[in-house]
């Protein structure tokens, strides 16, 4: 082999090596940066698009604010923190005018804190065995009973609805009118601003009913209101259940209408 043929492959070695060098020290740190910076674009584009996502659900959600406040205003007079019983008397006072009733008498007993109801132990599966045997043994040897009576729903209760936190005020309500107007009014109180839950409803009646200057027949309503304090101004971890704060919303348990 002469010098020359030397000399070329030597050239070419050189140059290899100098292709290499200049890939490894001049090209792969180029299309390394390249790279992370296309990474690094993908990134800043998910997070922009995250970004404009969350601004427009905050701007449908302040468009929906006034709604909302609305909503928490019902709400709040439907339930409110203290048991303002001035402001529901008023109220029966008017619906009374609406439906040709009058108040005789309105009474409120000291409020109690929330007990929540339990919901009722399962059957036991033995009895439910036995007593299953014996429906079908009774209706092989009878005819068909009547049907079964549908059974209650599930009882649904929130945790955040405490003894310590709400509370319920006996309110009994003593009308004078006709059995109608009677009606219109208990529906004009259960649809009131103020939430009313109807337990019983009920008629003295009058001796003299259907004569020509009977007295007016008496009805009496009686339910609850309740009362849920602000989560806000309710210290973390009182005992104070808030029938204190209901009982000193009115100094008179008992009023009668005009």
């Amino acid at each position: 082999m002469d010098r020359n043929r030397l000399m070329m492959f030597a050239a070419m070695g050189t140059a290899v090596v100098v292709l290499a060098l200049g890939f490894l020290l001049g090209v792969q740190p180029q299309l390394s940066a390249a790279t992370a910076s296309r990474e690094q674009i993908t990134t800043v584009t998910t997070q922009n698009e995250q970004i404009r996502a969350a601004i427009t659900q905050l701007q449908a959600d302040n468009d929906a604010l006034p709604a909302l406040r609305s909503e928490l205003g019902t709400l709040q007079t439907a339930i409110p923190s203290s048991a303002s019983l001035s402001t529901f008397i008023s109220e029966v006072s008017r619906l009374s005018d609406e439906t040709s009733t009058t108040v005789v008498d309105i009474t409120t007993t000291e409020a109690e804190a929330y007990a929540p109801v339990a919901a009722a132990a399962p059957a036991d599966a033995a009895a439910t065995t036995d007593a299953s045997a014996e429906s079908t043994d009774a209706a092989t040897a009878a005819p068909a009973a009547e049907p079964v009576a549908p059974t209650a729903p599930d009882l649904v209760s929130d945790p955040a609805i405490t003894a310590a936190n709400f509370s319920v005020v006996p309110v009994s309500i003593t009308v004078e009118g006709s059995y109608s107007d009677a009606l219109d009014f208990v529906a004009a109180l259960q649809g009131g601003s103020r939430l009313f839950a109807l337990e019983t409803f009920g008629s003295s009646g009058s001796e003299e009913a259907g004569s020509e200057g009977a007295a007016p027949d008496s009805w009496t309503v009686s339910g609850n209101v309740y009362v849920l304090l602000d989560a806000a101004s309710t210290p973390t971890g009182a005992t104070t259940t808030p029938t204190a704060q209901a009982e000193g919303d009115a100094d008179d348990s008992t009023a009668a209408g005009e």
